[in-house]
């Protein structure tokens, strides 16, 4: 009894050529996914990409080379310069007077990097545009109707 999904000729001849098709087709899909496998093995074994530091010191031109920004690892404006701990940013930012925190990633009202104390550190709070209970003062200046 012949299956009515697969019609398939009554010569010998033609039956040969559509094996022969078959096996064909069947290394080409033998051979896709091996390269695959080996595809998604490549993918499997790549380190994931590093996570950029969570503080970076630029240091300015010249031989001195001194501390003169403090910002984020993840601001785009720095182009030079290394990644920092919490400790070293603070370090900085106490002794280096021309240092600044950045303007623009404001890495310095990051709760982990400030210490709101009012005594912890009198000359970043001054510097970071935070009043002494370590809010921001935006409010500064501002007059109501």
């Amino acid at each position: 009894m012949q299956d009515p999904l697969l019609l398939l000729p009554p010569a010998l001849d033609q039956l040969l050529v559509i094996r022969r098709w078959l096996e064909l087709a069947l290394a080409h899909v033998d051979a896709r996914i091996t390269t695959v496998r080996a595809a998604d093995a490549q993918r499997a074994h790549r380190l994931p990409p590093q996570e950029p530091p969570r503080w970076w010191i630029e240091s300015g031109i010249g031989a001195g080379r001194q501390p003169d920004r403090v910002p984020t690892g993840a601001c785009k404006v720095t182009s030079r310069g290394r990644a920092a701990t919490r400790q070293m940013i603070l370090e900085v930012l106490r002794t280096v007077p021309s240092a600044i925190a950045c303007p623009l990633c404001r890495p310095d009202s990051e709760p982990v990097l400030l210490d709101t104390r009012p005594d912890a550190h009198p000359g970043l709070v001054a510097q970071s545009g935070l009043d002494r209970r370590g809010w921001p003062d935006v409010l500064e200046g501002f007059r109501g109707p």
